[in-house]
C-alpha cells in the first residue's frame, strides 16, 4: 500500500498551470486494484467511515502485517454499514494509522483516507476520466436558474420561500439517516440528533422504498453566519454533539435517493409534495408552526423540522406579492417552480429564483462602445446617483428596440434620468459604491433628478 499512499501524496502536492492533467497521468498510469480501492473509499460520497479525526504519532510501532491494505478494506468496510464509529472501530482505525510499517506522511494519508478528507484538487469527473470507468459517483442537487422568462410559460406555478440557510439533504436508508451538503461533504449525524429523532417520527407509518429516500431542505439558524460556522465546524473541526439543537431543517422536497445517481426522478413534483404533506399530517405535525405529536396521551414538542411554504396557483401576480411580504419581514426571496417537474440533479430551469429587486433613478455621465454582437452599438451607461457617491456601468436590460434607439446619439443622453432595476446597493471592486445586477429601464423624459442613494449606503 505504500505505492499507493504516495501516489496520492505526490498528487495532492502537485500545483500550478497543468497539473490537472499530470494528476490523471499519474491515477492512470500507477493505477492498481488497491489505489483504485483507496480513491473509492476516499471520494465515493456515500461511502461514510464516520470518522472525523485520528492522532498521527511521531513514530509507529510497526508491529502490523508489512501488506496492511486487507486490514484497510476489512475496516472500511465495517465502518461503511455500521450506524457509528463506535469505539472498538475508532481503536482499529487508531492502530492502522499508529502501528503501520509506514513513513509518518504515509500513515498521514492514510489518516487522511479514513478520515475522507484527501484533497487531490480534482474532482469526480477528472478522476473516472483517469481511471476509465464511473468509479466514483459524481451527485449533484437541483438548483435554481434566475430566467424568470421561464414562469410565462407556466399556466400554473408553485411558489416557495427561498431559505437562507446552508442547503442539506438527509438520505434515508433502513433506520440510517445520513446528511450531506449541497457539495456532499457529509455532516456527522450526532451533531443533529434532534432532527434525526423528529424525521424518524415523520416516517412513522409511511412505507419507504427499498432504494431508500431522501430530503431535500435547508437548514437554519438564528443568522445565516451562524449556521454556516455552525456546518463548518461540523465538517472541520470537533463540535459538540449538541451543536445542531437549535437549529431548523426546512424541507421542501423528497425523492427515493437512487435519483441521486440516475440524475433524473419520474414524481412529478406535484406527487413529491402531496407525499411529504401526507407524512406531516398522518404524524400530526403542524404544517407551519407549533409542530408536535402525541404519544401516549401526551405532547412531544417537535422543534427541528418544518414543512416548507407552498402555495400552488394560477395567479402569478401572486410571485411579487408573496416575495414583498417574505423581504419585509426579513426573509430572502422565493423560488416559483412546475408544479409537474421531476427532479433533476443540475441547475434547472424548472426552478426559478426570485432575487430582491429594487428600482433607482440615476444620471447619465457617459457611455462605452459595445463588442461582439453589440458591436456598433452602446455596450452600455456610465451612471451615477444624486450624490456622487454611488457609482455603476448599467450594461444589461436593453432591448433590440433600445440599443437602437439609444445609440443613434448616445452623447445626446448625458445628462438625462435612467431608470434602472437592482438587486443591492455593494461595494466594488476598488472600494467605492456601485449597485449589484444593475439592468437599464428607460430614459425618463418626465424627470431631470437622479435620486440621492446615501442613505441605503451600509
Amino acid at each position: 500500500m505504500e505505492k499507493e499512499l504516495n501516489i496520492l501524496i505526490e498528487i495532492e502536492g502537485l500545483t500550478g498551470a497543468g497539473s490537472q492533467k499530470v494528476k490523471q497521468d499519474l491515477i492512470r498510469d500507477n493505477l492498481t486494484p488497491e489505489l483504485e480501492s483507496i480513491i473509492r473509499i476516499s471520494f465515493d460520497p456515500f461511502l461514510t467511515t464516520k470518522l472525523n479525526k485520528i492522532e498521527v504519532l511521531q513514530e509507529s510501532s510497526n508491529d502490523l502485517p508489512t501488506d496492511t491494505f486487507p486490514t484497510l478494506k476489512d475496516l472500511t468496510e465495517r465502518l461503511f454499514i455500521a450506524p457509528a464509529a463506535n469505539d472498538q472501530l475508532r481503536k482499529e482505525a487508531y492502530d492502522l494509522v499508529n502501528r503501520s510499517p509506514l513513513t509518518q506522511e504515509q500513515r498521514k494519508m492514510l489518516a487522511k483516507v479514513l478520515t475522507k478528507r484527501v484533497n487531490i484538487g480534482i474532482g469526480a469527473k477528472l478522476i473516472n476520466k483517469a481511471v476509465g470507468k464511473p468509479l466514483v459517483p459524481d451527485p449533484s442537487l437541483m438548483l435554481a436558474e434566475d430566467d424568470e422568462a421561464q414562469i410565462a410559460k407556466w399556466n400554473e406555478i408553485v411558489i416557495e420561500e427561498k431559505y437562507d440557510g446552508v442547503r442539506v439533504i438527509a438520505i434515508v436508508k433502513g433506520d440510517t439517516i445520513s446528511y450531506f451538503t449541497r457539495s456532499f461533504n457529509e455532516l456527522p449525524g450526532r451533531c443533529l440528533q434532534k432532527i434525526t429523532r423528529e424525521l424518524k417520527a415523520l416516517l412513522n407509518g409511511i412505507e419507504v422504498p427499498s432504494p431508500g429516500i431522501f430530503f431535500d431542505g435547508e437548514l437554519t439558524d438564528l443568522n445565516r453566519k451562524s449556521v454556516s460556522g455552525k456546518v463548518t465546524q461540523m465538517l472541520k473541526g470537533s463540535p459538540a454533539d449538541s451543536i445542531g439543537d437549535d437549529m431548523l431543517y426546512n424541507i421542501f422536497d423528497v425523492e427515493e435517493a437512487d435519483v441521486l445517481d440516475g440524475g433524473k426522478g419520474l414524481n412529478p413534483f406535484y406527487r413529491r409534495r402531496a407525499l411529504l404533506e401526507t407524512m406531516f399530517k398522518t404524524n400530526k405535525f403542524d404544517l407551519i408552526v407549533d409542530r408536535f405529536i402525541d404519544k401516549k396521551n401526551e405532547k412531544e414538542e417537535m422543534t427541528s423540522i418544518v414543512l416548507a411554504n407552498s402555495i400552488t396557483t394560477d395567479d402569478h401576480s401572486l410571485i411579487h406579492k408573496t416575495y414583498k411580504e417574505l423581504v419585509d419581514i426579513g426573509g430572502e426571496g422565493v423560488i416559483v417552480k412546475s408544479p409537474d417537474h421531476l427532479y433533476e440533479c443540475k441547475r434547472s430551469k424548472s426552478w426559478i429564483k426570485i432575487k430582491e429587486v429594487n428600482d433607482c433613478d440615476l444620471v447619465i455621465k457617459g457611455h462605452y462602445p459595445g463588442e461582439g454582437k453589440r458591436e456598433g452599438y452602446i455596450g452600455g451607461l456610465i451612471c451615477e446617483d444624486a450624490s456622487g457617491v454611488v457609482k455603476v456601468k448599467v450594461g444589461s436590460g436593453f432591448t433590440e428596440e433600445d440599443l437602437k434607439t439609444l445609440s443613434q446619439d448616445p452623447d445626446s443622453l448625458i445628462g438625462k434620468i435612467a431608470a434602472c432595476q437592482y438587486n443591492v446597493v455593494i461595494n466594488d471592486k476598488t472600494g467605492g459604491w456601485s449597485l449589484f445586477l444593475p439592468r437599464f429601464i428607460e430614459v425618463r423624459s418626465d424627470k431631470d433628478e437622479a435620486d440621492d442613494m446615501r442613505g441605503l449606503l451600509k
